[in-house]
């Protein structure tokens, strides 16, 4: 009697067991199925797969406009950048040019009055200086750096004159005349010459060549 109990105890469990068992895979199905209908659910709430595509390029949209505009922003600034660059180069290159021919003039003057024979001196004060008041200011403008022949031209001009204008032995020469010291008048006086020839040979079609440039810029942005 207690051996049939005991078989019919495990049996029931055997049963409940496999109840049990099979009862894990529906389980799952159902929560998948749940899942699956709340997400459904949730994309109907927001408008379903067409508004979530519909938002995607509006997005996109919005990316392009925003980069479209910082484009034309930045070309609309370059093209303003190049225009006010054109506009100082130009006013920068006529006003040394101004500055060199009055040099010139004024130092042309000066080699006519330069005696090659014996007679009057030439005391000191008579010397001119270089009025250099725009070429100093062309070395401190960052538009000079696009014209680096037209700088090295100047500054070599400049310099040379400078030295000229400067020499102890020229001085004393003009000072104090004699058959002695005729060659080296003449001689300065030569080297003079030739310097201004060069910044009328060299320098000023350069800067006049630079000018047409800027000009026909300017004329591009009206």
């Amino acid at each position: 009697m207690r051996r049939i109990r005991s078989l019919g105890v495990a049996a029931i469990m055997l049963a409940v067991s496999s109840t049990v068992v099979n009862s894990q895979p529906a389980k799952e199905r159902l929560d998948e199925a749940v899942q699956e209908a709340k997400t459904e659910t949730v994309l109907e709430s927001i408008g379903g797969p067409r508004f979530l595509v519909a938002q995607l390029f509006t997005i996109l949209g919005t990316i392009f406009g925003v980069y479209l505009a910082s484009y034309v922003a930045f070309q609309r600034n370059l093209k303003y950048d190049r225009l006010v660059k054109a506009q100082q180069r130009s006013d920068l290159l006529t006003a040394l040019r101004e500055e060199i021919k009055q040099n010139i003039e004024r130092l042309r003057k000066f080699n006519e009055r330069l005696p090659a024979d014996v007679g009057t001196g030439v005391d000191d004060k008579e010397w001119p200086h270089l009025r250099s008041f725009v070429w100093q200011a062309t070395g401190g403008s960052s538009i000079a750096l696009d014209m680096p022949r037209i700088l090295m031209d100047v500054q070599s001009f400049y310099g040379d004159i400078n030295d000229l204008l400067n020499d102890v032995d020229a001085h004393r020469n003009f000072a104090h005349l004699t058959q002695s010291n005729v060659y080296d008048r003449d001689y300065f006086k030569n080297r003079l010459i030739a310097q201004l020839q060069f910044a009328e040979a060299t320098i000023f079609p350069a800067i006049d060549e630079a000018m047409i440039a800027s000009g026909q810029l300017l004329k591009r942005y009206p």
